[in-house]
């Protein structure tokens, strides 16, 4: 087969050689920039030198890679819908636009859940939101396609109109009601509709604290039926029936779910990575062969009986970097891993990679420990910006 990757997720996590003879298939991979590390013998790397995968760019300048390709990989958020575009320019097998769509724009996203009835919190045009009387609370103004927090602005009703009215733009952006409650995740793997892999996981802080400098932890929880009966539901309005997920809910103080988003892709930061150790199932090397080959994997029916997390500092915010005072011997019993970085990378984009990030991690032992772990190790650590 004629293999093209978009590649953008860190080559050590996906392990395309692991689930993809190089020899056998012809395979290229298209870069936005040098790859920081060296890629597959046998395989084509074209670096582009552009911030981002445009399917207009590709089409005009490299069509002679992407005519008669089998197969088009793209796994990271950023780049399913440029894949999308570029599969039904060269009908290429896979997710066309109309499959991604309502699973990346979160107004569209938004509107399929209301109309299913699924609990959400209310949302609006932001034009809408101008001509609505004055309310109480507080709320966000957010992108319609971004990730990770990026670009969310949050504020009482007076802020978020004034954040209004500098838009640029107000057809990339809603706004929505503020929950307040716990954030949970539910990562896994759907077929026919059905959570064949599933694990469920609540947020230390929360990706939007993150994005300001707080540091983000995760551990993992026993799974409830509602959690399964939320997902299940929700991508089922989404039209969404097989591939992995991670999905986002929050759970507020009278224990009601709310959904928030969803992905049709493997969670970042160490979601992968801990659910491979609670499940034993890679999310990568079974979306990878899934992408290529349309095999699902097993059903997961064993689960390890420890309980993993894992925690992560931000760096993106500072100008010259920040360095966090750690030692590993006091949290020895809990700490599988970490990594400890003097210098990372500054004022550059939100990431949530061990490699920028000051002091990263992961934890195992009873579920009732790891949150009072990571809890301590946040109190305890602080990040101390280099002047």
């Amino acid at each position: 087969m004629k293999i093209v990757i978009l590649h953008r997720i860190p080559f050590e996590k996906m392990r395309y050689d692991q689930i993809l003879d190089h020899h056998a298939h012809e395979v290229i991979y298209f870069c936005l920039s040098a790859p920081q590390a060296p890629l597959p013998a046998g395989a084509t790397v074209v670096v582009l030198g552009q911030p981002h995968f445009d399917a207009a760019f590709l089409i005009e300048h490299h069509t002679q890679h992407l005519a008669g390709a089998d197969r088009l990989i793209a796994r990271s958020e950023y780049d399913l819908m440029g894949a999308a575009r570029l599969r039904d320019h060269f009908a290429i097998p896979g997710d066309t636009p109309g499959h991604i769509l309502p699973l990346r724009n979160k107004w569209v996203m938004r509107y399929r859940c209301k109309q299913r009835g699924i609990r959400q919190p209310a949302f609006w045009h932001p034009l809408a939101f101008l001509q609505l009387p004055p309310q109480p609370g507080k709320f966000l103004l957010k992108p319609r396609e971004e990730a990770s927090s990026n670009g969310i602005i949050t504020g009482d009703d007076a802020a978020i109109r004034e954040a209004i009215l500098q838009l640029d733009d107000t057809e990339k952006m809603m706004v929505e009601t503020f929950i307040d409650g716990t954030v949970y995740h539910f990562d896994g793997w759907l077929a026919k509709g059905n959570p064949i892999a599933f694990v469920s996981s609540y947020y230390l802080r929360d990706c939007l604290r993150f994005s300001g400098g707080s540091p983000l932890g995760s551990v993992q929880t026993p799974t409830e039926p509602e959690h399964r009966a939320l997902v299940t539901r929700t991508l089922a309005a989404l039209g969404y029936r097989d591939g992995s997920f991670h999905f986002e809910a929050i759970r507020d103080a009278r224990g009601r779910f709310w959904f928030l988003e969803t992905a049709a892709r493997v969670g970042g930061a160490g979601v992968a990575e801990t659910f491979h150790l609670r499940t034993g199932l890679n999310l990568y090397h079974a979306d990878l062969r899934y992408q290529i080959f349309g095999t699902p994997p097993a059903t997961v029916e064993a689960i390890n009986p420890l309980f993993y997390g894992w925690f992560v500092y931000p760096a993106h915010h500072l100008d010259a970097g920040g360095h966090v005072p750690f030692s590993a011997e006091k949290w020895a019993g809990y700490l599988l891993h970490y990594q400890h970085h003097q210098t990372v990378r500054t004022k550059g984009p939100l990431s949530y990679s061990a490699e920028y990030s000051p002091l990263s991690g992961v934890v195992m032992g009873e579920q009732h420990d790891l949150p009072r772990v990571i809890d301590a190790i946040f109190n305890e650590c602080n990040l101390v910006e280099i002047k």
